[in-house]
């Protein structure tokens, strides 16, 4: 990890962040995210690159908006709230998934250009030659988010993470992640001479029901 500032972002909270205008963003994962392409990759290949990564669950990408805006991000394991404050921003303009291992980058997709063009220019932070800033950091708990972006219009009411009326600054976008951990590991069956050792589900059933689930080998 650089020395890039980042902010932690707790289930039921949410964080405001301001970006520029007329910059295509996109929420990458840190760890899994593939920067590199190609030192000769055009426009197409970064599109067709997000597109795979989007299937790949490491990257969510969204049009670039017209002016400056103010986007607040908003995490939360609770359905109800995600109805709630659908209700009131029914403009949704994006929706997808994201896996992540703890680290979500904010960054333009000028700058994953940049990278995707120069393997030695590092993600989360700018070389010393380009003109694309550095990424947003946000530090969120581990899992599979499902994330929904909505555009407030001015005349719409704009609700807190506890979905009663927002107070502050105008925000321009509301972007709600809804967090799904990640299921615990599962230890696959390994085959031996004489079969296959149980999985470690199977054994602790065997042990409460008194060693009665039998492990044939196959035929």
């Amino acid at each position: 990890m650089t020395g890039i500032a980042s902010e932690t972002l707790e289930i039921g909270q949410d964080k405001i962040l301001a970006h520029a205008s007329n910059e295509s963003l996109a929420l990458v994962d840190v760890e899994t995210y593939p920067v590199f392409v190609d030192k000769k990759a055009d426009r197409l290949d970064l599109m067709a690159h997000l597109s795979n990564q989007m299937q790949a669950l490491t990257a969510f990408s969204w049009k670039a908006p017209e002016t400056a805006r103010r986007f607040r991000f908003l995490l939360t394991e609770n359905d109800f709230l995600v109805e709630r404050i659908g209700r009131a921003n029914p403009a949704q303009i994006a929706s997808g998934n994201l896996r992540t291992y703890g680290q979500v980058a904010l960054v333009t997709h000028e700058h994953l250009f940049d990278c995707a063009r120069h393997r030695t220019h590092d993600l989360l932070r700018s070389s010393p030659h380009a003109k694309t800033p550095a990424p947003q950091i946000l530090e969120v708990p581990p899992g599979v988010y499902s994330v929904v972006l909505y555009y407030n219009a001015p005349f719409q009411k704009q609700v807190d993470s506890h979905g009663a009326p927002a107070h502050g600054p105008v925000i321009d976008y509301t972007v709600i992640m809804r967090h799904y951990a990640f299921p615990p590991p599962r230890v696959a069956p390994v085959r031996l001479s004489a079969g296959f050792i149980p999985w470690a589900g199977e054994k602790a059933a065997a042990q409460a029901w008194g060693g009665r689930t039998s492990h044939k080998s196959p035929v």
